[in-house]
């Protein structure tokens, strides 16, 4: 999977808890996908020869970021429910052409923004799987159970993706499930989805649910849900502490930078804030990326510093102002590579092009004109 891929003379915030946390100058190697060498200074002469070399002059590397919640195909319509429109209306009049479509939207818009992995609760897995595939984008694919009555359906879901997917080191994707309504919860449900995954239960759910795989997102106060298992979208950051994940709503930004504004305002340290959607996010879904390091998922995000107002001379940046540029809205993101394939570059998507935007705007007009 993916070329060698070389990035030198870069400054370089790791979010490792074991190397180096911040490389002033120094290089990244990524082959077959994987993060085979990082380190500082210049690059040793016995590496593999690169396919491409990336100068990292006036760069930061930071590890792609993570969100933990989004209903992708529904990201693009977001608002929509405030003209009185409920989910179900909509998803009765999409195909899973169309579904495919508003999902490879919203996934080319979150890749722009340096996210490289998002946890998607649409109810079906096959059009998430594709338009993660298109754009390259990893996901985690995660049906959402609202109805008791549609159980058997919901299960059968999960089941036949996983067998399909969910494979780690192999696929894009990872498959698990998620509980979207209280009158939904059951005994036994975190035995319906992969052994290796939590359970995903949105608000209120998580009170009847008394289990230690979980991850609940927007939980209330009255859940008790431990900080490394609790995700938080934008409606609740007043909530929100370091460690625990992030989430997009309705957020009309395609990012989590607004989270990140708000953590910041509550006084929280950019390191911390950074952190949660890098490498404590990652182990929430028992991820390996969030770090640069050997060994690691090829995941990183190239932040341009070269353009003011974040032109920072290289002896002043420490890891505290890299984790304050990398959570600010203000850096221009020069390149996105996931497993080691380039998504991004000079600020443009490479995957999917305008054709694929001009279906999918259609549909979203398409949409709009019924409602």
């Amino acid at each position: 999977m993916g070329v060698k891929i070389l990035v030198e003379n870069a400054s370089i915030l790791t979010m490792s808890t074991k190397e180096d946390l911040f490389i002033d100058r120094g290089y990244i190697f990524i082959n077959n996908g994987v993060i085979e060498s990082v380190g500082r200074g210049e690059t040793p002469i016995d590496l593999e020869p690169p396919d491409l070399v990336i100068n990292g002059k006036g760069k930061l590397v930071i590890p792609g970021m993570i969100a933990l919640y989004s209903r992708l195909s529904l990201l693009p319509l977001r608002g929509i429910a405030k003209r009185g429109v409920e989910e179900p209306s909509i998803y009765s009049t999409l195909t899973n052409n169309d579904l495919y479509l508003l999902s490879a939207l919203s996934l080319a818009g979150l890749a722009m923004r340096g996210i490289t992995t998002i946890l998607s609760t649409d109810r079906i897995v096959e059009p998430v799987v594709r338009a993660s595939e298109s754009v390259g984008v990893r996901v985690i694919a995660a049906p959402c159970l609202e109805d008791p009555g549609d159980l058997d359906s919901w299960a059968r879901e999960i089941s036949s993706s996983a067998k399909k997917w969910h494979r780690r080191g192999e696929s894009l994707a990872l498959i698990t499930g998620s509980i979207c309504s209280r009158r939904a919860v059951r005994e036994g449900l975190e035995n319906l989805v992969p052994s290796d995954m939590p359970l995903v239960v949105y608000r209120d759910a998580c009170m009847d649910l008394k289990i230690p795989r979980i991850l609940a997102i927007d939980p209330p106060p009255e859940c008790n849900i431990p900080r490394d298992s609790s995700v938080y979208t934008e409606l609740s950051m007043d909530r929100w502490e370091p460690g625990a994940g992030y989430g997009i709503g309705a957020n009309p930004s395609w990012s989590l930078y607004p989270h990140f504004i708000i953590a910041r305002a509550r006084g929280y340290s950019p390191l911390d804030i950074l952190g949660s959607a890098t490498i404590w996010a990652a182990a929430k879904v028992s991820m390996e990326s969030g770090v640069i390091g050997p060994g690691r998922p090829g995941d990183i995000v190239i932040l341009d510093l070269t353009q003011p107002p974040w032109w920072v001379p290289e002896k002043i940046l420490n890891e505290n102002l890299a984790a304050d540029i990398a959570i600010s809205s203000i850096p221009r993101i020069e390149a996105v590579i996931v497993g080691g394939e380039i998504i991004v570059d000079d600020g443009g998507l490479l995957t999917v092009g305008m054709d694929l935007f001009s279906k999918a705007y259609n549909k979203i007009s398409e949409i709009l004109g019924r409602i």
